[in-house]
Formats: structure tokens, C-alpha cells, sequence
């Protein structure tokens, strides 16, 4: 399930929501995220790799900033001067996989759905 996960299925989950709904939605995977970077933390081994956890962890600050920014317009009932739901969760994804962060945001989706 976690792998059918795409920006169409996110679009059209929040699209059925009111825009407080969309804004308290859109704060627990930001918040789901912020867990996500405990994993850095907890490793018990020095990374392989560290130029590529620093650029995950970049990915997940910019995707906060990304999720910040959409809920801030929400919260303020705007739903014109912002992104559209469907071109807001294609940023989210391809962010995600540039910064080579699927998993993450895919198990945090997945996880928020499950709980909603």
C-alpha cells in the first residue's frame, strides 16, 4: 500500500477536506516527519555516506518548509493564492525524491491515512 502512495492519491485524499481539515492533516505529516529524523540520530554505526544524510536531512527541512508554508495559507482560509492541491503534492513528491526521501514521506502518508 505504501508504494501506491503518488501524488494523485494524495491530491485526491486532501482534495475531500475542508480547509481546516487539509491544515490539521497536512501538520501531522509534518510533524510525522520530524520523527522521521531521529533515525539519523539512533544510528549506532558512522554512516557511509554522509553527504548523502546531509542532503536527506536538507530534504526533510525543505519539505517542512513546503508543508509550513501550505498549512499557514490554510489556516488563513485561503485556498485561490496558494498551490493547488494536485500541483502542491506532485512538489511534496518530486522533493522527496530528489532529496532521495520517498520512503519517508510515503510511510509518514501512509501512516497519517491510517490513523484518519
Amino acid at each position: 500500500m505504501v508504494d501506491e502512495l503518488n501524488p494523485q492519491t494524495l491530491s485526491e485524499w486532501l482534495a475531500g477536506m475542508s480547509l481546516p481539515e487539509r491544515a490539521r492533516i497536512l501538520n501531522r505529516i509534518a510533524h510525522d516527519l520530524t520523527i522521521c529524523t531521529r533515525e539519523f540520530e539512533a544510528a549506532t554505526q558512522p554512516f557511509e555516506h554522509p553527504a548523502i544524510v546531509i542532503k536527506m536531512l536538507i530534504g526533510l527541512s525543505e519539505l517542512q518548509h513546503q508543508l509550513s508554508a501550505q498549512i499557514g495559507h490554510y489556516m488563513d482560509g485561503e485556498e485561490v493564492k496558494v498551490y493547488p492541491i494536485d500541483v502542491f503534492a506532485q512538489i511534496l513528491f518530486e522533493k522527496a525524491t530528489h532529496y532521495q526521501i520517498s520512503p519517508f514521506l510515503r510511510g509518514t502518508i501512509s501512516r497519517i491515512k491510517n490513523r484518519h
